[in-house]
């Protein structure tokens, strides 16, 4: 179980490192920024897409692991694979994630307009709510680890 949370930090860590590069190539003019400047229809679609990935993919992400399909793939009866079910489902509600605020950069910098940046900030935001733990891994399977990295059911009372 340790070594599922440990790739699932190295993972995140490398969204954050992804968004570093994808800025630095806009910055250092490696990719042109200001496509569409002046574009006033390709700037309002540009905006809207952004805004509304940002509505639906923010909150489903940040929701994901509570959904009835997410809580019955952690299977008391197989334990065992429970790590693994975590780890799948917390990579696709990191990819939500990294996808948004990824596109989102690119479109403040195809803009220049100050509502992609806002969005990749909200997004940033939210994936810093994604931070793999061990106590997050317990209280979303409802198992906890033992020394021995076998899973037993939570006996605890809350």
């Amino acid at each position: 179980m340790e070594n599922v949370i440990k790739k699932l930090r190295l993972e995140f860590c490398l969204i954050f490192i992804w968004a570093a590069v994808l800025i630095g190539l806009f910055e250092w003019d490696v990719w042109t920024a200001g496509w569409a400047v002046g574009n006033e229809l390709a700037d309002y679609y540009i905006n809207l897409t952004g805004i509304i990935m940002v509505i639906v993919l923010v909150p489903m992400a940040l929701k994901v692991m509570s959904f009835r399909v997410v809580k019955s793939s952690y299977s008391v009866d197989f334990p065992e694979r429970s790590g693994l079910k975590y780890r799948r489902w917390s990579e696709v509600r990191m990819a939500m994630l990294a996808v948004t605020g990824w596109t989102n950069i690119v479109f403040y910098y195809l803009t220049l307009d100050s509502t992609g940046s806002v969005c990749a900030l909200i997004t940033a935001l939210a994936l810093c709510f994604c931070w793999p733990s061990r106590e997050k891994f317990e209280s979303e399977t409802g198992l906890e680890s033992n020394q021995g990295g076998v899973k037993t059911e939570n006996q605890r009372k809350a």
